[in-house]
């Protein structure tokens, strides 16, 4: 993806289409979303909201990101037109050809459905014993929404009854707006839930430490989804289904740092909705997201050894 010297997205991390160990693909796919569509539009807006006009290459943690990531933006699958199922051929294709000896990825929805093609590519791709760390302000484990087993509000029911990802090994943190169905469902197959009322009353930092190294001693790598409505819309109004009493941008971050010694193998960022945040700080807290995101990561691969 060609840049102008004026933009460089992802802070400024250098550009290596020969030998790069960060891959960043778009997947405009909204046609799952049962509210507000727009999140097609995210994987650009995401690219433009980490310009290094904006934000320097540093992390909080003081780690330059341009000395331990080369990055190969594969732009954006194609989704017009094309079914579900379509889509993740398409996506399967592109992480086959592209993916070599551990190296790392950033998916950009698209609402959360993305979640459920790219984990079931990547586990393909690479196999082994996945766990899922599930930030969103919902469960996401209908059986199916308004008839639709592939709605982004079935996504983790899909993961699990495919048998993806081992519900045991399940984390989603921040969620505040279940139905009791999905409650039974997930104490039924021991998925563990932290909700947003967890993280604001109780000293949860123990909790997840216990939590991470439990799910590490069982898995190899793991998935991070993050729907930028797990935070409250005073700091992410643009996303499709804005559920108002979550985190702050603040605490997400603190969380991250509290996961650090999770083994993540890939990440995405969804349900960015620029069209209704003509702000622009949902893509802003995207982009802080990343950046920290990518920190924590190369520390853990680069400087722990």
């Amino acid at each position: 993806m060609k840049m102008d010297k004026e933009y460089k997205a992802f802070f400024g991390i250098p550009l290596d289409d020969e030998n790069p160990n960060f891959y960043v693909l778009g997947i405009p796919w909204d046609f799952s979303s049962s509210y507000r569509r727009g999140a097609a539009k995210a994987p650009s807006f995401i690219r433009k909201s980490t310009s290094s006009k904006i934000y320097n290459i540093y992390s909080e943690n003081l780690v330059n990101l341009g000395e331990f990531w080369r990055l190969k933006d594969l732009g954006d699958l194609e989704v017009s037109n094309k079914t579900i199922e379509q889509v993740y051929n398409d996506l399967l294709r592109v992480i086959e050809k592209n993916y070599r000896d551990d190296k790392f990825f950033l998916f950009m929805g698209g609402d959360h459905i993305i979640t459920y093609l790219c984990v079931k590519a990547m586990k393909r791709t690479i196999g082994g014993e996945w766990g899922l760390l599930y930030f969103d302000s919902h469960p996401d484990l209908y059986k199916e929404y308004d008839g639709d087993p592939y709605s982004h509000a079935c996504v983790v029911r899909r993961i699990v009854e495919e048998k993806l990802v081992s519900p045991e090994n399940i984390i989603e943190v921040g969620i505040r707006a279940p139905t009791r169905e999905q409650i039974d469902f997930a104490k039924k197959h021991d998925i563990k839930i932290i909700s947003t009322h967890d993280l604001y009353s109780l000293n949860v930092k123990d909790t997840l430490r216990l939590l991470i190294e439990e799910l590490n001693s069982r898995v190899e790598k793991a998935y991070l989804s993050i729907d930028l409505d797990v935070l409250d819309p005073s700091y992410a109004p643009g996303v499709g289904n804005p559920e108002p009493g979550g985190i702050s941008t603040r605490q997400l971050i603190d969380i991250f740092h509290e996961i650090s010694s999770l083994n993540i193998a890939c990440f995405d960022i969804v349900e960015l909705c620029p069209k209704y945040d003509p702000s622009g700080i949902s893509g802003f807290a995207a982009a802080k997201i990343v950046r920290e995101i990518l920190g924590i990561v190369a520390k853990k691969k680069y400087l722990s050894k």
